[in-house]
């Protein structure tokens, strides 16, 4: 049912005067409508449907609230996805070291992570696979393996690919179905903006905006967030260093850091190791992936110098660390912005060594390249060093300095200051020459807020928030930093895993 509208409606009180992400100050005297449910889940992204799924097939009562108008968020285009043990690996006789996940997770992450988080995941991810095909009709490939990706590859055979290759069509098309089958009530375009709480000061629900702007108190027992991090937050990206007039977001719109932004201001604890999935890239113009912006800006036998023309890095570092994201973290320390330079026989030699993957991507990167350079976005070539240096704005002086102490290097086949590999050490001395302006280009971040191992968000003064879960990309908890891709799926399979356990815990206290 539905309660009155008005000022106060419900007898609910709210902690005034919040300005969130949006500018939108929320005032309960404003309330059109106030709406009572059991559990009301707040995103219908990888988590969100996860959730909602679970709490259909539990039988409670739940409104599912997303901000935009379709769902599925960022998981629309995940590839696979985590498991260990499943039936799926022993019908094809693979199987995954527990203690090398632990490992690899947990030390390229300097073992700062909690090694239980790791472990809740793993016992629980076969049953959770089986759960998507066996109750949900999710749809799987039948391939299972390291998800090989260029120059990197994971450390064990857990990544479960979705059919097509696309969680929209193994994943969110068949959860979907499922909410349609049990009569969910779904939202879209109802973006929720703060916590309500009752007289005592407890939270009991949310405030939202919704298809017709207006403002709805959504009254719960429980609330879910799963808003999908804080890719679209200006406000936090700039406090955590990013800078916005070069950095380019690919995600799905609409993660405004709702989520982060509820609990934070509730009180709760800050996630300090947020981590990114971020990448390099040259040009705007070129499709999302492709050769132009993975083989060209991983760097390898190119030399990356900062808008001072200083060198900062060793530029084949993806090839050493085996993880294609973290090429991006020098970038991030260069104020968002570096510069690749290269010769024409490094070009044709890339070229050559990329033809099996641009064959794949169906791209002709020699003409990305000739596109860019003639439209003066990001791409630029000339026959002396002085010319290309003036065409991307840098000092042809220090930048011919910067080349000419980097030949030495590759003549010497001794990087004495970073340590590149002689292979990769190759002189930068037949005309014509190149420059590429590198940027990153962010998917999300992953983390935001602190929470225990039921994803309840843990409070500054200690304790829970005891009826609030922060899942997916609000409350990731398994990294730190730098996203390592060692275990190929977890990232989906903790949305997934985090989606159940909130669901099934609050189904608990429900029902006594």
């Amino acid at each position: 049912g539905t309660a009155a509208a008005g000022a106060g409606a419900g007898g609910a009180s709210a902690k005034q005067g919040t300005i969130n992400c949006s500018g939108i100050e929320v005032n309960p005297d404003e309330v059109m409508e106030v709406i009572p449910t059991d559990i009301v889940i707040v995103g219908g992204g990888f988590a969100g449907l996860a959730c909602a799924v679970q709490a259909a097939k539990n039988g409670d009562d739940f409104i599912l609230l997303e901000g935009q108008a379709t769902l599925g968020g960022n998981g629309q285009g995940v590839e696979g996805t985590f498991a260990v043990d499943s039936r799926f690996q022993k019908e094809q006789q693979v199987s995954c070291d527990r203690s090398v996940i632990m490992q690899e997770e947990l030390g390229k992450a300097q073992w700062c992570p909690n090694g239980l988080l790791y472990k809740d995941l793993i016992d629980a991810s076969a049953d959770n696979i089986e759960w998507l095909v066996d109750e949900c009709g999710c749809k799987l490939s039948g391939l299972i393996d390291n998800y090989p990706c260029g120059a990197t590859s994971g450390k064990v055979e857990s990544f479960h690919w979705w059919q097509d290759g696309a969680a929209y069509v193994g994943y969110v098309l068949p959860m979907q179905q499922q909410l349609r089958d049990a009569g969910a009530d779904i939202r879209l375009n109802n973006r929720a903006l703060e916590f309500s709480y009752d007289d005592a000061g407890a939270v009991n629900g949310v405030y939202a905006i919704d298809a017709f702007g207006d403002l709805v108190q959504y009254e719960a027992t429980f609330v879910v967030l799963a808003t999908g991090g804080f890719a679209n937050d200006d406000k936090r990206l700039s406090k955590h260093g990013f800078n916005l007039e070069t950095l380019e977001r690919i995600g799905t719109p609409g993660h405004f850091g709702d989520g982060v932004n509820m609990v934070l201001a509730a009180g709760a604890a800050e996630f300090t190791g947020v981590c990114y999935l971020k990448y390099n890239r040259i040009s705007h113009q070129v499709e999302v992936f492709g050769p132009l912006w993975t083989e060209f800006c991983f760097g390898g036998p190119f030399l990356w110098v900062n808008q001072d023309c200083d060198r900062f890095v060793d530029e084949s570092l993806v090839f050493r660390v085996e993880n294609q994201i973290t090429q991006s973290a020098p970038i991030h320390e260069q104020n968002g912005i570096a510069y690749t330079v290269f010769d024409q026989a490094i070009f044709e030699k890339q070229i050559a060594d990329d033809k099996a993957n641009a064959d794949e991507w169906g791209v002709d990167v020699a003409a990305q390249w000739e596109k860019i350079i003639k439209e003066g976005d990001d791409g630029y070539r000339a026959d002396t060093l002085d010319e290309v240096a003036e065409q991307a704005g840098l000092d042809p002086v220090a930048l011919k300095a910067a080349v000419d102490d980097y030949n030495a290097k590759c003549a010497a086949g001794v990087d004495d200051i970073f340590g590149k590999e002689a292979e990769y050490l190759l002189p930068i001395e037949t005309p014509p020459f190149y420059i590429g302006r590198i940027h990153e280009c962010m998917e999300g971040p992953l983390g935001g807020v602190k929470t225990d191992r039921q994803f309840r968000p843990v409070l500054e003064a200690g304790g829970v928030m005891e009826n609030v879960f922060a899942i997916g990309l609000d409350g990731i908890m398994l990294y730190r930093d730098v996203y390592p891709m060692d275990v190929p799926g977890s990232a989906s399979a903790e949305c997934l895993n985090g989606g159940r356990v909130a669901a099934n815990r609050a189904h608990e206290l429900l029902r006594g």
